[in-house]
């Protein structure tokens, strides 16, 4: 019994022990449900705060396990997938991959990676690019972290990942841009606000001649030319202000010290604020235009001076007819100024054809010269016109012959130009010269009728039994014999001494000599003509030929002698003067200015003088030229052949001399010849 006492003592003991353990366990376990339970509110707490933060992350953000089935992922991650409604939890990529067909490649991809981290048991890094529904790619840079529990198995990996697709396209654009600038054959270079150069590209080392290395950390003025001392300066504080400068040509210094041109465009390089933090420089080479410039300036300039040392007038038209340019010469002819001119029409210049109704009709019922313009400037051919007139300002006409040439552009008429030369003189010249072969026919016509008749008498024998008119009739004959060979000898010399066929022979002559001799041959003609001679002579050497000086001063002589009235004088004196190139010379009868170019100090002045009808003014330099008269019918009536005076100036001027007239209408003419001379006065 006592037995049975003590067991049942000790099983209430141990039931009380189990029961005191038991309650034990029961507050311990009620302890760790209500640790646990905080621990689970403090778990959710947490995990919706750190769902809330990565949620609110741009970043893509995944917590896989370590089978890599996703625990949580951020919005970012499920928009980038597009499984924004997909109970992606408990789930592999390649089950996420099959659940969202677009993206399988992309889950196996990131399956993949997930395996080589947790391979290599350390965090990786890599380029992962995601394609797109409309056919772009998005790049991110992923970072993936494993994790792994103490006994080394797998407990999970971290996903995170940027955007960077938007940096690798701006990474592209600058490999491109830096690619352009670095190829560029332009200097490309940047320096900061103060001018202190940290970029220069092969452009820059090609014009300039320095390497990167030569020119980093200095300042950019040291391609500055030192005339141009604080140009750079300038150009900084400009920039430094906002401003931006294109297209400034300047002249810079290579590291050879040789001047180049260059056209710089310089702007401010600014931050993402809007903050200028420097310089971009970019300079052109333009020597080698600023060279082609200069000689199409010079080439311009010669063109220029071409046309304005023209003798012939040159007008541009536009294929509107308007006058696009003028020479001076047309301006001169035609009386306008070349402002005038240009941007005037062309029938400007025809319509002076009006002024005088008589030539307009004459020159319209020849060749009209609008309609010739006007056909180059559609067809685009050459038109010659050889007979044509053009007005004056003031309303008058003159007499030209033009050619008009079109101007073409790549194959297209856009104007013409038109050169014109005034033939005033040169008909002036062939009318002359028609008068002078009616003169010369008549004159060779009357003294060979004459000889004619007379030798036809004589063959006849009728007038050998009349001894006196047989005579007679020799010296008519001889007398237009004479006068035949007359003519003919003053044609020939004049040809001659034109062409310098005749060589004349010089020697040192005595003035006085050659003067008194020719005094004598003329004296008889003198009393004939019942005209008085007197003579004056200066006692001085000469150098040139003595027949050729006698010729001159026997045809001035003549001519006097012919002009002038019974009973008058005829002048001939001489005189030594001191050569000026402009210098009034005096003697006792005349008084003269003569400007000459000779070579000598002294020279003779000597003057054939009479008392004649005089010569027009108008006429006073003609009379020089050949075939010329003041009246066509003095040939017949004085015996001239209007060459006498031409082959005197020939003369005069083949011994560095010179010939002139002055004279008075009723009064009379001197005629001088300026002769150099070998002594002093």
């Amino acid at each position: 019994m006592q037995i049975v006492t003590k067991n049942l003592t000790n099983l209430i003991e141990s039931l009380k022990n189990a029961n005191a353990q038991l309650k034990a366990e029961i507050r311990e376990r009620k302890r760790a449900e209500k640790a646990l339970q905080e621990l689970v509110e403090k778990y959710q707490k947490t995990s919706l705060q750190l769902r809330t933060l990565i949620n609110a992350m741009p970043d893509i953000v995944c917590f896989k396990d370590g089978t890599g089935q996703w625990l949580e992922a951020n919005q970012s991650m499920l928009e980038l997938f597009e499984i924004e409604k997909v109970d992606y939890r408990g789930k592999s990529d390649i089950e996420l991959g099959e659940i969202s067909s677009f993206y399988r490649e992309a889950f196996l991809s990131c399956h993949h990676s997930d395996r080589e981290a947790w391979k290599k048991r350390t965090l990786s890094r890599g380029e992962e690019i995601i394609p797109k529904r409309d056919g772009s790619m998005k790049i991110y840079d992923v970072i993936k972290v494993p994790l792994f529990y103490e006994d080394g198995k797998r407990n999970g990996i971290v996903v995170l990942g940027r955007d960077i697709t938007e940096q690798k396209q701006t990474e592209k654009v600058m490999i491109r841009l830096a690619s352009i600038v670095e190829s560029s054959n332009d200097a490309v270079i940047g320096n900061t606000l103060e001018g202190i150069i940290y970029s220069w590209n092969s452009g820059a080392e090609a014009i300039y001649g320095y390497s990167i290395s030569e020119v980093k950390g200095r300042f950019i003025s040291m391609l500055a030319v030192p005339e141009r001392p604080n140009e750079i300066s300038q150009i900084l504080a400009n920039i430094r202000a906002g401003a931006s400068i294109d297209n400034y040509e300047t002249v810079h210094i290579r590291k050879d010290g040789k001047h180049i041109d260059v056209a710089l465009t310089i702007s401010p390089i600014k931050d993402t604020e809007g903050n200028i933090i420097g310089v971009s420089t970019i300079a052109r080479d333009i020597s080698d235009r600023k060279q082609i410039e200069k000689s199409f300036e010079q080439l311009r300039y010669q063109h220029q001076l071409i046309l304005n040392s023209a003798g012939e007038g040159i007008c541009g038209i536009d294929i509107l007819g308007k006058i696009s340019f003028a020479n001076p010469a047309a301006a001169r002819m035609t009386g306008y100024t070349i402002k005038e001119l240009v941007n005037s029409d062309w029938s400007l210049i025809i319509s002076g054809n009006k002024a005088n109704n008589k030539i307009y009709k004459i020159s319209a019922q020849k060749n009209n010269s609008d309609s010739q313009v006007t056909t180059t400037l559609k067809k685009g051919i050459v038109c010659q016109v050889t007979d044509e007139f053009f007005g004056r300002r003031d309303g008058s006409h003159f007499p030209v012959e033009y050619v008009s040439t079109p101007i073409l552009e790549q194959g297209k008429i856009i104007g013409a130009v038109v050169t014109f030369k005034d033939i005033t003189e040169r008909q002036a010249v062939e009318q002359m010269k028609d008068e002078f072969i009616s003169v010369v026919s008549h004159e060779l016509r009357t003294p060979l009728t004459s000889i004619q008749g007379a030798l036809a008498l004589l063959k006849s024998g009728l007038l050998n039994q009349a001894p006196e008119r047989g005579n007679k009739m020799l010296n008519i004959a001889v007398t237009n014999t004479d006068r035949l060979v007359r003519l003919i000898n003053d044609i020939l010399d004049l040809e001659r001494l034109h062409s310098q066929q005749v060589k004349i022979v010089k020697q040192t002559c005595n003035i006085a000599e050659l003067m008194l001799q020719t005094a004598n041959e003329m004296q008889p003609i003198a009393e004939k003509a019942g005209v008085n001679l007197s003579v004056r002579t200066v006692d001085t050497k000469f150098w040139g030929c003595p027949d050729k000086l006698i010729q001159t001063l026997t045809n001035l002589l003549s001519n006097a002698i012919k002009y002038s009235p019974k009973g008058t004088t005829v002048w001939l004196t001489a005189s030594k003067q001191v050569i000026n190139r402009n210098h009034t010379i005096s003697s006792d009868n005349f008084t003269s200015t003569v400007k000459t170019k000779c070579l000598y100090s002294y020279q003779v002045l000597i003057a054939v003088k009479d008392q004649g009808r005089g010569i027009p003014a108008d006429q006073i330099e003609s009379i020089f030229g050949r075939f010329q008269q003041v009246d066509a019918s003095d040939s017949r009536q004085k015996g001239g052949t209007g060459l006498g005076l031409a082959i005197c100036r020939s003369i005069v001027q083949q011994h560095q001399g010179k010939i002139w007239a002055e004279s008075t209408l009723g009064e009379g003419s001197t005629f001088f010849v300026a002769l150099p001379i070998l002594d002093e006065i």
